[in-house]
């Protein structure tokens, strides 16, 4: 297999061409897995999967595992509910297979696009300096702060995010959290919301500074750690023959 092969199948190409010039074919299903790292495996047969999907196979829109509808109709008053209502087998998410969007109990995919819509147009207008409502990053659903801080935990999926800009909290101690103005980490709001390229490239000078520095300080670290260990495998055994070698008057007087 051709070593060029590899970027194809990351980049989402499942059918790949064999290399051999005077070869217009295919590479088979078990060649291309037999010359894939192990962390591309996965890669490849979901995009294998894909390619293969017909119109009564849809992913799951939260964990991505493929479904399909066939068998899955239900004999009830409404005919359209247990034809497109799916529930994931993975994460237990309900949702609509027609639309792709989670399940909207009563209403047709047409009026809940409609509604989702107003409900999105609604979240980003301003009211009293902030916005009347945040989408969770990891479940997608909207939640309004009444009063408290920034920091947003999502009843949903317990993701905890920051309500000015939506995006998940991440730390690193070395490196800063969202509430650190220098941090690359740091929310947008909090430094410099005007200029997002000077914001960006300060924070990442301090980030860049920061990694450069730490070896350094590892290095300086381990050297001042390494000299005190040495000093004091020198002087304590002097200081204890010294301490035995005391004279016996009781004067304090030492031999050494």
């Amino acid at each position: 297999m051709n070593p060029n092969s590899v970027p194809l199948v990351v980049s989402g190409l499942a059918e790949i061409v064999c290399p051999i010039p005077e070869c217009s074919g295919y590479l088979a299903e078990s060649v291309v897995l037999a010359h894939l790292a192990s962390e591309n495996v996965a890669k490849y047969k979901y995009f294998l999967e894909l390619g293969r999907l017909d119109s009564g196979t849809k992913t799951c829109p939260k964990c991505s595992l493929f479904t399909s509808l066939k068998g899955r109709a239900q004999p009830t008053q409404n005919k359209d509910e247990p034809k497109y209502k799916i529930q994931c087998s993975k994460c237990e998410l309900v949702w609509c297979f027609r639309c792709h969007a989670p399940w909207h109990d009563g209403l047709k995919c047409r009026e809940y696009r409609k509604g989702d819509k107003l409900l999105r147009n609604w979240a980003s207008i301003i009211e009293h300096g902030q916005r009347n409502a945040q989408k969770c990053p990891r479940c997608k659903v909207h939640i309004q702060r009444v009063d408290g801080c920034d920091h947003m935990t999502c009843r949903q999926c317990n993701t905890n995010f920051c309500y000015r800009c939506g995006e998940k909290y991440r730390q690193l101690r070395f490196f800063g959290d969202h509430t650190s103005n220098l941090s690359v980490f740091g929310c947008k709001y909090r430094y410099l919301p005007e200029k997002p390229h000077l914001r960006r490239f300060i924070r990442g000078s301090v980030c860049a500074g920061k990694v450069l520095v730490a070896p350094v300080l590892i290095v300086l670290v381990v050297v001042i750690g390494a000299l005190a260990l040495v000093i004091g495998l020198v002087a304590f055994p002097i200081y204890y023959i010294c301490k035995k070698n005391k004279h016996p008057n009781g004067m304090g007087r030492w031999l050494c």
